[in-house]
């Protein structure tokens, strides 16, 4: 066994430099690793895989697998949570506490300045801001941003037949 391992260290020295020779050398031979080292690389391995589960999700709702209508439509909870949370996130500082704007755009006008003014792209832009607005995705998560728009969607006053949403 030592040869081997002799074998495989003098190959490695004659081909890499010496971070990398240890490196290798410690991955290669499972003997020469303590118990907290490799409980920190399955640590690791494991952090990875939970930021790639997330990075994967948050892509999938950038690509439109997330509904593109609200599932709080119409829902009288739902709307009062979100006028809640449209207080303590301070909304109404830019946007008027019944939506109608001030330094930020109107939240009522049946055209919309900025966006589609679908269900989905309101929440995109709660969630990762545009313009002057910044994201709130680190404050909210999707189901508040989804309340947060039935809020938004309640306080429309206009004609019924030019909603789009």
């Amino acid at each position: 066994m030592k040869s081997t391992v002799k074998n495989q260290q003098s190959k490695i020295n004659s081909q890499k430099s010496t971070g990398e020779k240890t490196y290798l050398l410690w991955f290669r031979n499972a003997e020469h690793r303590t118990p907290n080292a490799e409980l920190l690389l399955w640590l690791v391995a494991f952090v990875l895989g939970l930021l790639l589960s997330a990075s994967t999700s948050a892509f999938a709702q950038q690509n439109g697998n997330a509904p593109m209508k609200n599932p709080y439509t119409g829902n009288t909870a739902a709307v009062a949570e979100g006028k809640e949370l449209y207080k303590k996130m301070n909304c109404y500082g830019c946007h008027g506490m019944q939506g109608g704007g001030g330094m930020g755009p109107s939240l009522i006008d049946e055209a919309w300045k900025t966006g589609d003014g679908s269900d989905r792209n309101l929440l995109d832009q709660i969630l990762n801001g545009k313009g002057q607005m910044p994201p709130y995705k680190t404050m909210v998560n999707d189901d508040q941003a989804w309340k947060l728009v039935a809020f938004i969607r309640s306080l429309y006053k206009g004609d019924p037949k030019k909603i789009t949403w």
